[in-house]
């Protein structure tokens, strides 16, 4: 069974195991009258395959999958959440924490059931500096948002209250790409970072040079929580992402991203310069000023940064060695030349509102 089908990581989960020979049950979270539309998308997607069906239902209902028959449940990826890092405290709580509560409620009472695997994210680990293992966080810590404050709680519930469950924690670097190639079918925060960039839009950024960025592509994430859900190591955690030797920093980002966007006429001719880093107080004071002038271009700049800026100050160093022990094939892309191809990519497409 896979929670959160219809989102980019449970689709390609999805996928992946249709290739490999699983039957899946994918929980759709749709009202009666849009399930069809969202299955009928799926399947055209997918495929028409027999071992594929879908069951209606909201994992912030407590009694959503009740009826559910559950046997034959092999293996639950719990992908589902809102993963927005603006996302309002009350949501995050409902969605990922009491959501993921009723799934886990659920996984007991799956008796074939032989791995739980929970996605979530590196940065669960909070604001921290220094070495994150694979390893329980351990509180209190404070936040950049409260998706990661939510991520971190979901974590802590999981591993004090369902202890008995075959789980593993699978924490998700960002994804940039679907592929090595640069190709990008849905944006984030980071493909809107870029956007504003190329635009002239932000002239200050957030941050120390020396930060390392975790990126990833959609293809490694999907493929590495397929290998490892079908053979899981329980009460495992591990890193999806790659070493801090092996990750751009935000200095070498913003220049490689100004040395490729610089190719381009259109954006020569505007005379755009390279963003400034500032420090936190400085972004603050600015966000706040331009927060109270209204729904401005510079106010809806800011405020698409300032959800996760406070990141861009802490120096992580990220642990994979667990998550390389057990994965079949490890490979880490040149960072910078995906980070190239994705902004060609952007570049050509404007993104997405151009053919690629």
């Amino acid at each position: 069974m896979i929670t959160g089908i219809t989102g980019y990581v449970g689709r390609g989960v999805a996928r992946r195991l249709l290739e490999d020979g699983f039957e899946i049950i994918g929980l759709v979270r749709n009202s009666e009258d849009d399930f069809e539309k969202r299955v009928a998308e799926l399947r055209a997607d997918l495929g028409e395959s027999e071992k594929l069906t879908f069951v209606r239902g909201d994992m912030m209902d407590d009694s959503a999958l009740k009826d559910l028959n559950v046997e034959g449940i092999t293996h639950i990826v719990h992908s589902a959440a809102v993963t927005r890092f603006n996302v309002e405290a009350d949501l995050a709580q409902a969605a990922n924490v009491d959501g993921s509560r009723n799934i886990l409620e659920f996984a007991k009472g799956c008796p074939q059931l032989g791995c739980f695997s929970y996605i979530s994210t590196i940065y669960a680990c909070g604001l921290v500096d220094g070495e994150v293992l694979e390893t329980r966080h351990q509180g209190p810590r404070t936040f950049a948002n409260h998706y990661e404050n939510s991520k971190f709680d979901a974590e802590a519930l999981l591993q004090k209250e369902y202890g008995e469950l075959p789980w593993q924690i699978m924490r998700v670097a960002t994804i940039i790409a679907d592929d090595d190639h640069g190709g990008v079918t849905q944006q984030n925060a980071f493909h809107n970072t870029l956007k504003l960039f190329f635009y002239g839009l932000l002239s200050l950024v957030p941050g120390k040079a020396e930060v390392p960025l975790y990126f990833v592509t959609g293809r490694f994430v999907v493929d590495a929580i397929a290998e490892l859900t079908q053979h899981c190591e329980r009460q495992s955690i591990v890193h999806i992402c790659h070493s801090q030797d092996e990750t751009p920093t935000l200095g070498e980002l913003l220049n490689l991203a100004y040395d490729r966007f610089s190719e381009e006429e259109d954006f020569r001719s505007r005379n755009i310069l390279r963003p400034l880093l500032c420090d936190a107080e400085s972004f603050g004071l600015l966000a706040g000023e331009a927060e109270e002038m209204g729904a401005t271009v510079m106010s809806q700049s800011l405020g698409s940064i300032a959800p996760f800026a406070k990141e861009l100050f802490t120096v992580k160093d990220i642990k994979n060695d667990r998550f390389r022990a057990a994965l079949k094939d490890y490979r880490a892309p040149d960072p910078k030349v995906l980070l190239n191809a994705v902004c060609s990519h952007l570049i050509k497409t404007r993104w997405g509102k151009r053919a690629g």
